[in-house]
């Protein structure tokens, strides 16, 4: 019998309930739509969603998500925040929430940021290269810091996922420059944070590559994409949900 993920998707403002319908159903889950939390809540306690999603600014989201970290049907859901700045982001995080998603949401932000939540897609169906597992530094200047160092973990033609040791801003945008590996030449993009994880973990989707960049880039991951690609289970995300016991 073919399974379809669910998520559910606790939100009052049409516009985002359209992004992130949209994007969900192109990658094959099924949506339902709350704009009261306790009625989101009693559905959350009558059935198993795969993922959870909670706009910060309806009143109770925060509760929705720490709540069904206790309920036996959603106990291993991936928790989803929408967020608009940094207080919501700690917030968010002592709530139980594992990726925040940031705003102003537009559909290839939602698109990258739904990747750290790849294990709910059944299939994804999307064009461009498969992200690439890898494992070596970069560097990422924003605001006044300049070249502050970050671990890259996984790596496609449109993003990437990166570890720092020290905190970055919400939703910032950010110059991030590496050597790929066996080139000599310097990759540069203009990059955007699009999620982060409790546990360091960062995603960027890049904005602007230049043609030079772009090209050894595409080239890079047509050779790697034939020896090994990113598994079906983000490592974001079962990283984070073996921190929260789930």
């Amino acid at each position: 019998m073919f399974y379809m993920p669910a998520a559910l998707l606790l939100c009052d403002q049409e516009t985002i309930i359209r992004t992130v319908t949209r994007v969900f159903k192109d990658l094959g889950v099924e949506v339902e739509v709350f704009d009261d939390h306790q009625v989101a809540a009693r559905k959350l306690a009558a059935r198993k969603f795969d993922a959870i999603v909670a706009d910060d600014e309806v009143s109770g989201a925060t509760m929705l998500l720490e709540a069904a970290r206790g309920l036996p049907t959603c106990g291993k859901s991936v928790r989803i925040i929408l967020a608009g700045g940094p207080t919501a982001v700690g917030t968010a995080f002592q709530s139980g929430t594992q990726i925040v998603l940031y705003k102003p949401l537009s559909l290839e932000r939602v698109r990258h940021g739904l990747r750290a939540v790849r294990n709910l897609m059944a299939q994804e169906r999307r064009g461009g290269f498969k992200r690439v597992r890898v494992d070596f530094g970069a560097k990422v200047s924003y605001g006044k810091f300049a070249n502050k160092p970050v671990a890259v973990e996984d790596l496609s033609d449109s993003g990437a996922a990166i570890r720092s040791e020290n905190p970055l801003p919400a939703s910032a945008r950010l110059s991030f420059e590496c050597m790929l590996p066996d080139s000599s030449e310097l990759l540069k993009a203009k990059a955007e944070i699009v999620w982060q994880d409790t546990l360091g973990g960062v995603g960027i989707r890049f904005l602007d590559v230049p043609a030079q960049s772009r090209k050894r880039l595409v080239e890079w991951l047509a050779s790697e994409s034939n020896l090994e690609s990113i598994p079906e289970l983000d490592s974001a995300v079962t990283r984070t949900a073996a921190k929260a016991g789930v």
